[in-house]
């Protein structure tokens, strides 16, 4: 048999990371969507709870890619789109919807590009504060030597 080297294992891991934190902003983002469908006072309050969820979403970012694959997180948004739609797709199933289609739609166009912008910020965040983290340890290291 052959041997998996640890390169191989610390790959797999990131992916499974990668897929994990795409279902969970999933359903993060498909929940926000639903509960301001049933609660108007949410869409008040959305622009806050994104900046919330940005962070949130950064956060195991800069927490689990600090290793060499610190690029993986941009894959999160490639499946971040097959799951989201999955999840919609359940939740309109599950969920009872108004007779309206047209109070539907304009709020889903709404929280569409608002869960756009929170993934893309969440994952630019995460990948920019680990940049400058391996940029900060370096030059830490660098002052050490001298």
């Amino acid at each position: 048999m052959k041997e998996v080297n640890s390169e191989q294992i610390l790959i797999g891991r990131s992916m499974r990371l990668v897929v994990l934190l795409s279902v969970i902003y999933a359903l993060a983002g498909n929940a926000f969507f639903y509960i301001s469908y049933y609660n108007a006072g949410i869409i008040d309050w959305s622009y806050l709870i994104s900046a919330f969820l940005i962070m949130a979403f950064a956060a195991p970012i800069i927490r689990f890619f600090r290793n060499r694959h610190w690029y993986f997180p941009i894959f999160i948004f490639l499946f971040w789109i097959p799951f989201s739609v999955l999840f919609a797709f359940v939740l309109s199933k599950l969920l009872k919807l108004s007779l309206y289609d047209y109070d539907f739609g304009l709020l889903l166009v709404y929280f569409l590009v608002l869960n756009i912008m929170i993934i893309v910020l969440g994952i630019t965040l995460g990948i920019v504060v680990n940049g400058v983290m391996v940029i900060w340890s370096k030059y830490k290291d660098k002052a050490a030597k001298q």
